[in-house]
């Protein structure tokens, strides 16, 4: 491999390149063949004449890798202020119980 086509592709450390066509390819990513045609122009690929795109592992791993989305960062509650706790009280000390539910009168 000559120096010119190593920095075209400078993510590729295959030792032994093995391309994969769409269905191999979407079988490893475990995607559908569709998804992989209907996006070859946003991931890596490889193009040989008329032929149509093929992958090789390190591929694989990016587009994996472009794919992968983090899990959101978990947001922490900022403890309740003085004033917060403050009003939380006086809410709970103006809850009063509902009046009885039978009459108070005496039925004879």
């Amino acid at each position: 491999m000559t120096a010119g086509i190593r920095n075209r592709r400078p993510y590729c450390t295959c030792v032994v390149v093995q391309n994969y066509g769409y269905d191999e390819a979407a079988a490893k990513l475990k995607i559908k063949r569709r998804w992989l045609e209907d996006n070859v122009s946003r991931i890596p690929h490889q193009k040989f004449g008329a032929n149509s795109a093929v992958f090789c592992d390190c591929e694989l791993r990016l587009i994996q890798a472009m794919c992968t989305v983090p899990p959101a960062p978990a947001e922490e509650e900022a403890p309740p202020t003085e004033a917060e706790r403050i009003t939380a009280v006086m809410t709970l000390r103006s809850i009063k119980p509902s009046g009885s539910r039978r009459s108070t009168e005496a039925v004879v």
